[in-house]
């Protein structure tokens, strides 16, 4: 290893888990007495069956975990788990490989547990966070073979992911058929009772009512058009998918579809609000900005010891949900933008757009929902794109909070 002349910064140290709470001065001392590390693009930082009680926290870079079956976890830098050490349990589980030049820190556990200078209450400090971390490791360990495999059958193409429900996909191939008019769609929406009544419910409601009430499907898609009946059946269909046989993930599953619920409602009102939006895809993509938790939740119903510990489901979702629903919706041939929403979801900075998307608006149903927490208003471009200045971010989103009656309708429209 070659360790370099560098400290790391008092404020390096406070973002890694081990050490977030440390009183300043502690921090200050602690930079003084450790120096970064550099390594080459394959070089080994911890040998599988280790026992040094060193931690490794990787800074720059990225870094490959090898279990003893010759599974790989790639650990980026950028990634929230950086934030903790690298294969923390001994004998380590894994090998730790640099996959590209790495810095990190190698702290000395006894280095962290010597008695303090400071005051005695720095060290109950240090003393607690031992315990949580001991406490964290077998929910760490489960989270790291769920992950792992996930990632393993990625590589592999032999990934498991929700298919788009049969008659979603049978009226998505009819609406693009140089043949497609009403009657035939029409046809095979009646081969679901169900869908048909939600799509002659749409077509009935004040954003779509006429003078007179239409009673038949055929009639409910002349009126809704063939792009937004693709869209709602779509919409309609994904509730099948948010269901679970598993007594200990059901809870979770319902979670997810109440949250999805309610941020594709906000983004339906949010864009109709503002203007220049089509409903329909906005609630779209707020029901469907999550849909990559789906793919976790039931990977985890093979791992028994994940779905038993919800702290070690929320990491596994947290490092994994962006990227599966981006996979997801762009297999089923989602529209660019509506992928474009679940890959952005929570991009609370994203910049650089021409114009506002409906990834603005699922980011912003999201703000107002509170899932932004530590990001000043002030720094979220989307509410600017949505016709929003700095002053008026406020009013803004007092625009959801006033619109109880509307967001309530398309929370009905979803279904419970």
């Amino acid at each position: 290893m070659t360790e370099t002349a560098d400290h790391p910064t008092p404020t390096t140290l406070r973002r890694l888990s081990s050490l977030s709470e440390l009183p300043i001065g502690e921090l200050e001392s602690l930079s003084k007495r450790l120096f970064v590390h550099e390594e080459h693009k394959g070089a080994v930082l911890l040998p599988l069956g280790s026992t040094d009680r060193s931690m490794l926290f990787l800074l720059e870079g990225e870094c490959r975990l090898i279990a003893a079956d010759g599974g790989e976890r790639t650990v980026r830098h950028t990634d929230s788990s950086a934030q903790t050490p690298l294969a923390r349990l001994r004998p380590s589980r894994y090998k730790v490989e640099a996959a590209s030049s790495v810095r990190y820190l190698r702290i000395d556990s006894e280095l962290v547990q010597e008695p303090s200078n400071f005051e005695p209450p720095s060290a109950i400090t240090l003393e607690t966070y031992q315990v949580e971390e001991e406490e964290d490791v077998d929910h760490l360990a489960a989270e790291n073979r769920l992950t792992l495999q996930i990632y393993e059958d990625l590589n592999s193409g032999r990934l498991l992911l929700p298919s788009l429900p049969h008659v979603a996909v049978r009226i998505g191939e009819a609406v693009n058929s140089e043949n497609a008019n009403a009657r035939k769609v029409a046809a095979l929406i009646e081969t679901d009772p169900a869908m048909a009544l939600k799509i002659v419910k749409a077509a009935n409601s004040a954003r779509f009512g006429g003078v007179s009430q239409l009673a038949t499907v055929t009639e409910a898609v002349a009126r809704l058009g063939m792009t937004n009946t693709q869209t709602l059946v779509v919409t309609f269909a994904l509730r099948e998918l948010f269901r679970t046989s598993s007594k200990m993930l059901e809870k979770r599953m319902m979670a997810l579809w109440e949250h999805s619920r309610r941020i594709a409602a906000l983004a339906q009102v949010l864009g109709n609000k503002v203007g220049g939006f089509n409903d329909h895809e906005a609630l779209l993509a707020g029901l469907a900005h999550d849909i990559g938790v789906l793919a976790v939740i039931g990977y985890a119903r093979s791992f028994p010891e994940v779905a038993g510990q919800p702290a070690a489901l929320e990491a596994s979702i947290r490092s994994l949900r962006t990227q599966l629903s981006g996979m997801i919706l762009s297999k089923w041939q989602m529209p660019a933008e509506i992928v474009s929403a679940a890959k952005e979801a929570e991009n609370w900075r994203r910049d650089g757009v021409a114009k506002a998307d409906y990834a603005d608006l699922v980011i912003v149903a999201q703000v107002h929902e509170g899932f932004a927490e530590g990001v000043a208003t002030a720094d979220i471009p989307a509410l600017v794109r949505l016709g929003l200045s700095v002053e008026d971010i406020g009013e803004g989103i007092e625009l959801l909070h006033n619109s109880h009656e509307e967001i309530a309708a398309a929370k009905r429209l979803l279904g419970g």
